[in-house]
């Protein structure tokens, strides 16, 4: 029940109790990313007067919730529910779950829940730190549906990136200031299985990459890698309204890229491997070393593959894949390899060395949000998320 309320034009102010009703408006407002200013116009009032019933200050005229409601597709329903809006994120076109396999392993229902409120969050801190919300990253790119299209996209996003051949020591601020969201959060245990899983934005042509941090660095670099390669072919994908890669049998044997048939997951692998791993790099550092293939100790692989940050198994394959490895020591290899894993629960081989920022771009924007009074109470429940979701911060 409506209580303590006194009407004002067209506008009531209201108790406390009713704020939830402002916050609900901003949440759909944002869940459909647009400015106080946009939305204003689309309902004809001013910014200011949204604003205030967005901050709790006043309840919503009949004329305005109706107006609310036809323009963000809700019911009156949805604005007045005590709980958290029904019209998620995550159900609409401008943050779309990114899939490329026709059997995708669907997240469980609280990873989705937990990724919507972190999402949410994210908009919320870009919103109130007044920054852009584009990502400076092209993330939709023509190649050629092989195995070669995919090194030349890899390549090609590299020089994007303006890293070219060199080895890159922290890949999440690279992509973070290239505009891009990298998460890290412990995934709940339904959804173990899970290394990564990852969110387009078409009105934005950005994305949210959220990474298990259950998983050790490695193999969250090659997941952040993975999923990227995914969203380039997706959108290219939907852009040509076609599948691209033809559909593949499996059981076919994996020791040569030559025979074996491309699929959209297969191709977002050897994107990921030649954007983390450059043919020319990789085998300028064999060159230097003078390494030949039937010359390698695992002391040598676990050393060399620490200056590119990916976990043992990945190097091993990236160099029987440009044949700098013989047959006899991948094989070798690869079964110690796996013993290891089974003996230390799946920990890499001689350790983890690599450096990356977890989380850096969120709390930067949270840290500067604390310092803006308007923001305060919008900053605690944001605050409230990260404990919840257990958010990895340096």
């Amino acid at each position: 029940m409506l209580t303590t309320t006194k009407p004002y034009g067209s506008f009531i102010y209201m108790n406390d109790n009713l704020k939830f009703i402002g916050k609900n408006i901003r949440f759909l407002r944002r869940s459909r990313n647009l400015t106080l200013l946009q939305l204003a116009s689309k309902i004809g009032i001013r910014e200011g007067p949204l604003g205030r019933i967005e901050r709790g200050l006043n309840l919503p005229s009949a004329s305005v919730i109706y107006k609310l409601t036809k323009e963000l597709g809700i019911s009156a329903d949805t604005i007045f529910s005590s709980k958290a809006p029904q019209t998620s994120i995550l159900e609409r076109d401008n943050a779309s779950f990114v899939s490329i396999s026709p059997h995708p392993l669907i997240p469980p229902k609280n990873l989705l829940t937990a990724c919507q409120a972190i999402m949410a969050s994210f908009h919320a801190l870009e919103d109130i730190c007044g920054v852009q919300k584009y990502a400076y990253l092209p993330l939709s790119q023509a190649f050629e549906p092989n195995y070669e299209g995919m090194e030349q996209l890899a390549d090609r996003i590299r020089i994007y990136l303006g890293t070219g051949n060199a080895v890159v020591f922290d890949y999440f601020e690279l992509f973070e200031n290239h505009g891009l969201r990298i998460i890290l959060f412990p995934f709940a245990r339904a959804a173990a299985k899970l290394s990564s899983i990852s969110f387009y934005e078409p009105d934005f042509h950005n994305a949210f990459f959220f990474l298990n941090s259950r998983r050790n660095p490695e193999k969250q670099l090659f997941s952040l890698s993975l999923e990227l390669g995914k969203i380039l072919i997706l959108n290219q994908m939907r852009t040509s309204n076609a599948a691209l890669f033809p559909v593949t049998t499996p059981g076919l044997p994996d020791n040569s890229r030559d025979i074996r048939p491309i699929n959209p997951e297969r191709a977002a692998k050897r994107f990921a491997a030649t954007f983390l791993m450059p043919e020319k790099t990789i085998r300028s550092t064999v060159g230097q070393l003078g390494i030949s293939p039937e010359n390698w100790s695992w002391e040598l692989l676990l050393r060399i593959k620490h200056r590119f940050g990916i976990s043992t198994e990945a190097f091993l394959y990236r160099l029987r894949e440009l044949e700098l490895i013989s047959d006899s020591l991948t094989q070798r290899f690869k079964e110690k390899i796996n013993t290891f894993y089974v003996q230390t629960n799946y920990s890499e081989p001689g350790a983890s060395r690599r450096c990356l920022t977890p989380n850096g771009r969120f709390f930067d924007l949270l840290l500067t949000a604390k310092g803006i009074k308007s923001a305060c109470q919008e900053v605690d429940g944001i605050k409230e998320m990260v404990k919840e979701t257990k958010m990895i911060n340096i």
